[in-house]
């Protein structure tokens, strides 16, 4: 009869508030890091602090042989900064149900979901000397910025042999088989200098917006599959008199799977060129980053691994509906899935206020997460996750 593991809500509950009340900025790991590896030391079989440029390095805790045929579960450390109007602490504060901070639904639940789904797995399990197929635990850095830290994880190889991956982020327990990709562009708008009067220049920051209520009704289009498009800056030089005759904007695309990076690209582009009514100059590029736009994925219904994680989601929470979705934003999922070739599902709490002032989890869905990881770590010591 297989163990049946049950986590401690009092236990996760502390894990959480730790990691919440360390602050843990995007490329400023480095404190949350230390802890994890000083938490996660006394009881996996081996933890490394995997270097990553321009941030605070990867989190990697090995339990049992994870050489071969292991499972992988990765969430990310770091967080937005504090925007204004807060009206809880950043830091953790516990209310009913509750568990508010910084970070608290986006992704600190789900680590420490993660964390006390191990744990419990392996002591149902008699320890990790028992496992013969291996869990691997990874918090990552940068997600919130360039995806550095998962990036860095899957080039390594460190990712190689896994038979799947969960990834931590919040979708109120539906299991996420895919996600979209990202696109985004700096557009350079060049009007005509003038003085006072419109007429005799052409400002660009009028051109701007013109093309931004343009861009944004891209995804209504039938050819353009849908998605979504966001400014996410406009920029120009501020003058007393001249009307600006330069104008930056960034323009955030995200596209569903199903569509190459290079087809998105091009479609985008050439939408942007019959923008109607537009008097500027109109120059449109991707921006640099140092690692790859992340691309959509997309599990089929019938996958073995989805099959599995779905029926571990049952033993653990019988009675529920299992939903499975496209998640409408981009994932680092899509690392392990495109470039490593692992089959991975995202999966998290629910909550509210998501890089948001007051953002919080709901514990007890925290809870009900690492339940199901306890459960799907058992299912993998049964042998019912196949390879590939």
């Amino acid at each position: 009869m297989s163990p049946s593991p049950r986590v401690d809500p009092e236990s996760l509950k502390r894990t959480l508030l730790n990691l919440v009340s360390i602050k843990s900025y995007s490329g400023d790991e480095g404190q949350i890091a230390d802890y994890l590896i000083d938490r996660l030391s006394s009881v996996a079989d081996r933890v490394e602090n995997q270097p990553v440029p321009d941030c605070g390095g990867n989190v990697i805790a090995h339990f049992g042989d994870t050489s071969k045929d292991k499972i992988i579960l990765l969430s990310h450390m770091d967080t937005t900064e504090v925007f204004a109007g807060w009206t809880r602490s950043p830091w953790g504060e516990v209310e009913d149900n509750r568990v508010y901070g910084l970070g608290s639904l986006d992704a600190k639940s789900s680590l420490a979901a993660m964390i006390e789904a191990t744990l419990a797995a392996v002591n149902a399990l008699g320890g990790t000397s028992t496992l013969e197929r291996g869990v691997m635990l990874v918090a990552v850095c940068d997600e919130e910025g360039y995806s550095r830290g998962t990036y860095e994880f899957v080039k390594s190889g460190k990712a190689n042999s896994s038979v799947g991956a969960v990834v931590g982020s919040p979708t109120s327990l539906r299991i996420g088989r895919g996600a979209y990709g990202r696109l985004v562009f700096d557009v350079e708008v060049r009007g005509r200098a003038s003085t006072d009067v419109e007429q005799e220049g052409v400002n660009a920051i009028v051109e701007a917006a013109k093309l931004v209520l343009w861009a944004v009704d891209y995804p209504k289009q039938k050819s353009s599959g849908g998605g979504s498009v966001a400014p996410l800056s406009i920029k120009s030089k501020e003058t007393i008199i001249v009307h600006p005759d330069l104008c930056i904007l960034r323009l955030d695309r995200h596209y569903p799977p199903g569509e190459e990076e290079a087809s998105a690209k091009r479609k985008f582009l050439s939408y942007l060129k019959r923008v109607k009514g537009l008097r500027a100059e109109v120059k449109v590029s991707p921006i640099k980053r140092p690692t790859p736009f992340l691309t959509p994925f997309e599990l089929p219904d019938d996958h073995p691994f989805l099959a599995a994680f779905s029926e571990a989601y049952k033993e653990a929470l019988p009675g529920r509906g299992v939903e499975t979705v496209i998640v409408p934003t981009v994932s680092d999922a899509s690392y392990l899935h495109n470039l490593a070739q692992i089959p991975a599902v995202i999966f998290g709490p629910s909550g509210g206020n998501r890089h948001s002032p007051d953002e919080y989890v709901d514990l007890d869905s925290a809870v009900d997460m690492a339940n199901v990881l306890a459960h799907l770590i058992i299912s993998l010591q049964r042998g019912e996750i196949p390879q590939g």
